[in-house]
């Protein structure tokens, strides 16, 4: 991105403004850029990385939307306020006062909603007066075509048609389009005093990953290939069985390369409008005193284990983006170090100088921005009554009947290997879970218990 100038030396300090970038259900994205013989397009997010902190080993505290937002928005883990799944609004679980963006408001900033940051992109009227300046805005979702688009619109096959409206019409439909023109014209038109938060939530990759066809026609269908060694569908135990179960339409090549490009076809629609966002901000007054955070509230699985879903505490599913570019800092730096989202707050107060308790101070991620190494500390994640840890470069995962799962995933990546109880690592990594757990007021599930049904694909 442009780089803004260095102020006058005689100039008055002012407090940072800070644009907050939220994707919907999207990978981190560095893999994808070598494993399927075609990388994924993100130039946006790549010429950010050129001056940013890029987090890569960032994990979600929930592999689904509603449980991770309300976690990462009010740095409270998902077992402590019981959001575990979407079918509890969190806002009826805690109050407004929780929400760290209250106390950025309460700071003396001026709060600018924008997309989809919370579950809800539109928040009912008392929350949203509690946590914002100005007043909401509503941006239609593209869940689906409406009739009269679908009617002009094409197929590129794959997961869900691969639809894809003509180029040139119908630009306005999409909800990333007006998030981005609703952040544009906030930063084109700011006069005010008091620094501002501003909001650029995307809805893109979120299915059914539908664009413009001039996304899915950047990427060749032929080129897409399975690494060598994915082996299909895995199921180690029963639970695995009944409740992740093999999206069986994958086993067709052809629908996985053309349900890839559609996956990767969203991810570059969205970033198209994160660069018209970032471009107006360089443009405008106040490119050099506003600091830029990107995240995601999830991932997903393209095809590892015959998958292409949320939902499971693997790492396609926790593993998300963070990068933090600070104006007076523009030093590129990749951590590979696990942290998580749940630092996203606590990030934010450090780098707006908003006080904090000593929890969250020790959850910050500023000092990994000038160079410090992450403390290692267990990284956990949670689905319903199941519950994940990494810790170095091992992930263990205790299901909800009491079974368990162990993966380096430094040496197996796309979790195809499992380790099992006879390895080394089970042990100490067990252990560590279980003292996470006692240490924070986790209550395992009890053996031979059981989730119910899974979740639909549209949380």
């Amino acid at each position: 991105m442009e780089q803004p100038k260095a102020p006058p030396q005689d100039a008055a300090p002012r407090r940072k403004n800070l644009l907050l970038v939220s994707f919907d259900d999207a990978v981190a994205p560095w893999r994808y850029k070598t494993a399927f013989g075609t990388p994924l397009r993100v130039p946006n997010l790549d010429k950010l990385c050129t001056g940013a902190t890029a987090f890569k080993a960032t994990y979600a505290q929930a592999p689904i939307c509603g449980p991770s937002r309300a976690s990462a928005m009010t740095t409270t883990w998902p077992h402590e306020t019981g959001v575990l799944d979407n079918s509890l609004n969190i806002f009826e679980r805690v109050g407004t006062e929780r929400f760290w963006i209250s106390r950025i408001k309460a700071a003396g900033y001026y709060t600018s909603s924008g997309g989809k940051i919370h579950h809800s992109p539109t928040l009912a009227r008392p929350y949203h007066r509690a946590l914002y300046s100005d007043a909401r805005k509503a941006f239609s979702v593209d869940l689906r075509l409406p009739r009269e688009i679908r009617k002009g619109s094409l197929s590129f096959g794959g997961h869900r048609d691969g639809r894809a409206t003509r180029d040139g019409e119908h630009e306005d439909f999409y909800f990333d389009r007006q998030s981005a023109d609703s952040a544009i014209d906030f930063l084109q038109s700011y006069e005010g005093e008091a620094p501002f938060f501003r909001e650029l939530g995307l809805f893109s990759p979120h299915a059914p990953h539908i664009t413009p066809a001039r996304f899915k026609e950047m990427y060749d269908v032929e080129a897409f290939r399975r690494p060598a060694d994915w082996a299909g569908y895995l199921a180690e135990t029963e639970y695995i069985r009944r409740h992740i179960p093999e999206n069986e339409a994958f086993r067709d090549e052809d629908h996985w390369r053309k349900s890839v490009r559609n996956y990767f076809s969203a991810y570059s629609h969205g970033d198209y409008h994160l660069g018209r966002v970032l471009g107006a901000l360089a443009r405008s007054a106040h490119a050099r005193n506003t600091l830029i955070l990107v995240f995601a509230d999830h991932g997903f699985h393209l095809g590892n284990r015959n998958l292409f879903r949320k939902t499971t505490l693997w790492e396609q599913s926790l593993n998300v983006p963070l990068i933090i570019f600070d104006p007076d800092n523009p030093t590129p730096r990749e951590i590979t170090d696990p942290v998580a989202l749940i630092s996203l707050g606590p990030t934010i107060l450090d780098l707006l100088g908003i006080e904090m308790s000593p929890e969250e101070q020790a959850l910050s991620l500023r000092p990994m921005l000038f160079g410090a190494r992450a403390p290692e500390r267990v990284v956990p994640s949670f689905y319903k009554r199941s519950i994940t840890i990494r810790k170095g470069r091992y992930r263990i995962i205790r299901y909800a009947d009491g079974s368990f799962q162990l993966f380096d995933v430094e040496e197996d990546p796309w979790q195809l290997r499992d380790l099992g109880a006879g390895d080394a690592a089970f042990g100490p990594m067990r252990a560590a879970l279980e003292a996470w757990a006692g240490q924070n007021g986790y209550t395992f599930s009890e053996p031979g218990s059981d989730d119910g049904a899974d979740e639909p694909e549209h949380g």
